[in-house]
């Protein structure tokens, strides 16, 4: 664009009114251009949506359901192991600890046809009994608690194998008021460290069971003070 301005009538000299042209200023502007839109063929863009009721997609999508949901009913109930490697004796206990621990603290305290009799029946039970009291985010943050909790690499590998039977031990004692005694997870979580340390509890039993397996193996004179003896020590390193 080009633009010319010019003054009025000059003033004063011979030859009376003169105009006087200023310089020429080239204004070169793109203002506007941006705003303008183009012209032409209109571009259209086609949505599919997705039909998941459609046979080639419903299997996959359940594929991904079910995967998703073993996944969270897993982290309900597992205690994180340690990533140390545990000493063959001590692993072949643990192996054998739950089980113990179900005929000798669980079963026996009611009996009868219906009590578990292995760790897997046991942990179908408590995942029956949580589902059916609706408790599964309380118990979700008792055991995001104890993951999170720092004790030694022993004690993890007890509670980790023994935490479901602590838990239906504690569902079982506390019947009545479970529904509102879980709501305060950090105190369950408390609750549930002590019994893995009580006296015959888990812990104890373990470190019975590793002394009992130590003095078999070693051929060594199975006496009964000896044996609570050493595991005394042995529960004290854990």
């Amino acid at each position: 664009m080009s633009t010319t301005r010019r003054t009025g009538p000059a003033t004063g000299g011979e030859g009376g009114a003169a105009d006087t042209e200023l310089p020429t200023i080239e204004l070169s502007s793109r203002a506007g251009e941006a705003g303008k839109e183009t012209t032409g063929a209109k571009m259209s863009r086609t949505v599919k949506l997705i039909d998941y009721d459609d046979e080639k997609v419903k299997g996959r999508w359940k594929k991904i359901m079910d995967r998703r949901r073993e996944e969270l009913d897993t982290d309900v109930l597992t205690i994180t192991p340690p990533r140390a490697k545990l000493d063959p004796i001590a692993k072949a206990v643990l192996e054998t600890l739950c089980v113990k621990l179900i005929k000798s603290g669980y079963q026996g305290k009611e009996g009868g046809a219906n009590m578990p009799s292995t760790p897997a029946e046991l942990e179908k039970q408590v995942r029956a009994y949580i589902t059916e009291k609706g408790i599964a985010s309380e118990v979700k943050k008792v055991t995001d608690r104890l993951n999170a909790r720092r004790i030694t690499d022993g004690r993890r590998w007890v509670l980790a194998t023994t935490y479901i039977f602590l838990l239906a031990k504690l569902f079982q004692d506390r019947a009545g008021e479970i529904e509102e005694l879980i709501k305060d997870d950090l105190g369950v979580a408390e609750k549930v460290m002590l019994d893995l340390e009580a006296e015959g509890g888990p812990l104890d039993v373990f470190a019975n069971l590793v002394v009992k397996s130590v003095m078999e193996r070693n051929r060594i004179n199975k006496s009964k003070t000896l044996l609570e003896l050493v595991a005394q020590q042995v529960r004290s390193a854990i």
